[in-house]
């Protein structure tokens, strides 16, 4: 383990130098000169401090602190190396100072990294996205905007798309959605009183009731009790061999976004692979959450934004970075509509402590994207992410609207991400132009 750290710190000191060398930094001229000038008032010290030592008498403490016993040669290699650190460590913290008055709260990048991507943007990120169906079409529509290529990982639980088919959207032939198995899982969900609910579809039912305690996988047949029987621990991990495919695109992303969509269902039953879990855990990659809309009733009940980060911590073992929340309130007829089903919304907490002050960006279109918070070591932002829309479902059995020869479907008012927000907030959020 110490090997693989000492290789891993080495591979990244060799690529951060690379990047400080590389033509169109605008850095090495300016280092270059602070040699120059370091160079010059070391001459003209040591002048000073010669001309002293040789009319001056010194006290004999001056002798040993001057490292007289020691050969000039290796006096000068000394005095060097220690100038050359101090002055490195001192550019460096101020350089650390100065960003943290004058950066955004939300931009944590490291020196080299904000350098390089303002000088020399070579590409947008690519972006894994854990989400449901209609989160990923929300992420694709204006994917153009924020990132060079995006890559759904279709979920176990609520899949983005059926078993079997593995094709690029229409809208463009680099985005598309990847099967993690080859296998066939199904998600279970213990309540909080013991009860089991085998399946997506038991689980998508529910409308309250007792919370759920946790979400684990079976296989096709297989009985859930003998999957958690014996586990001590409240994540039950399960080592199903993932494509590879879907391990590479893991490696290879810039960032990791997790929803939109279904908690239990489109973003957590993923975690549980082990391949999975410990790919995104070794992944740099920038790691965001986009928090619904609204919660869902009889699966996140009452949860606030801190509930989805610490849950995420606890199935996947990694701490995100970023969580975009929605900081609209919705009008009258959502908030009934919603509140008849039990949904509540997952709002900003605008009186969360931010430890400073709270900085706001714009994003345009009178739109901005706010810190609000940190929750266990991940910012919180919040901004104008949604809209409402109409949408056809099917009417219910005995409603009222159901009527003989008429169509099997009805429209209601709906709140979804809005795709031309959410590009614009991830955008900024990236450091994309």
């Amino acid at each position: 383990m110490g090997t693989g750290r000492v290789l891993t710190d080495a591979r990244d000191l060799v690529a951060d130098l690379g990047k400080w060398s590389r033509l169109g930094m605008h850095v090495k001229r300016w280092i270059l000169l602070l040699v120059i000038a370091c160079t010059g008032i070391s001459l003209g010290i040591a002048f000073i401090l010669v001309q002293l030592y040789r009319t001056q008498p010194f006290p004999e403490w001056v002798f040993y602190v001057t490292l007289q016993p020691v050969d000039r040669t290796w006096r000068a290699l000394l005095f060097l190396t220690i100038g050359i650190l101090g002055v490195g460590v001192a550019v460096v913290q101020l350089n650390r100072s100065l960003l943290l008055a004058v950066q955004p709260p939300y931009a944590q990048g490291r020196l080299v990294d904000l350098v390089y991507n303002y000088r020399l943007p070579q590409r947008r990120p690519r972006i894994v996205a854990f989400a449901g169906h209609r989160g990923f079409v929300a992420l694709q529509t204006h994917r153009d905007r924020f990132g060079e290529k995006l890559l759904g990982i279709a979920s176990i639980g609520d899949g983005l798309l059926p078993l079997g088919l593995d094709e690029p959207l229409v809208r463009s032939a680099t985005d598309r959605m990847i099967r993690p198995l080859d296998e066939v899982l199904e998600v279970c969900a213990e309540l909080e009183h013991g009860t089991i609910l085998t399946g997506a579809p038991a689980i998508r039912s529910r409308r309250g009731g007792v919370p759920i305690k946790r979400v684990f996988l079976t296989a096709v047949g297989q009985d859930p009790q003998s999957v958690i029987g014996g586990t001590t621990g409240l994540v039950t991990h399960t080592d199903a061999p993932v494509r590879v495919e879907a391990i590479h695109a893991i490696r290879e992303a810039d960032v990791i976004i997790f929803g939109p969509g279904s908690f239990y269902l489109s973003i957590l039953p993923n975690l549980l692979l082990d391949e999975v879990a410990e790919a995104i855990r070794a992944s740099k990659a920038r790691k965001v959450l986009i928090a619904n809309l609204m919660t869902e009733p009889g699966q996140t009940d009452l949860f606030d934004v801190g509930d989805y980060v610490r849950a995420l911590h606890a199935y996947g073992g990694f701490t995100l970075d970023y969580v975009l929340v929605n900081s609209a309130s919705a009008d009258r007829v959502i908030s009934e509509r919603y509140a008849a089903s039990l949904a509540t919304p997952v709002v900003a907490d605008s009186d969360r402590d931010v430890g400073g002050s709270r900085d706001t960006v714009g994003l345009g279109g009178g739109h901005t994207l706010k810190k609000i918070g940190v929750e266990d070591n991940t910012v919180i932002l919040a901004a104008d992410l949604a809209t409402r829309m109409a949408e056809r479902v099917p009417t219910p059995h005995g409603s009222r609207d159901a009527t003989p020869g008429a169509p099997t479907t009805m429209s209601i008012v709906v709140y979804r991400h809005d795709p031309a927000k959410l590009a614009s907030a991830l955008a900024t959020l990236l450091g994309v132009s």
